[in-house]
């Protein structure tokens, strides 16, 4: 169930580099870009991915707060915004990935295709730790 305030509305979380590119020192550079997709994990809906316009990828895992609601100054009850961790960021390819699905039974397996008529199959590890 989710808290709505009058005024403010839903609660919600904006991360404003989800779609740019990844450097080769692992910094988060370039131009901002269009996020073209996002897939949760079958198997754990706090963790997800998202894939970018400049052909990345990111892991992201979403951490619940430990109260959904609090009341306001004015009186009214309001959401509470849990945080975002990026797990990884990867630059697959130099067009976007445009899309990525999970594998629904194997955790961690999953396949993208991107603009540069290329399908990848991609194997991540250590996803039963969140």
């Amino acid at each position: 169930m989710r808290t709505q305030h009058p005024s403010k509305g839903f609660a919600y979380l904006e991360e404003r580099s989800a779609g740019r590119s990844v450097g080769s020192n692992g910094v988060i550079t370039g131009p901002k870009a269009t996020v073209w997709c996002a897939r949760h994990l079958p198997q754990n809906r706090d963790i997800f991915v998202t894939c970018g316009g400049t052909g990345s990828i990111r892991l992201w895992n979403y951490e619940y707060p430990s109260k959904r609601a609090k009341e306001g100054a004015d009186g009214y009850s309001e959401g509470v915004l849990g945080e975002l961790q990026m797990l990884h960021a990867s630059t697959l390819s130099t067009q976007p990935v445009h899309c990525f699905d999970w594998h629904p039974d194997k955790i961690g397996l999953a396949v993208c295709g991107a603009f540069d008529q290329s399908v990848r199959v991609l194997i991540t590890t250590k996803l039963n730790l969140y």
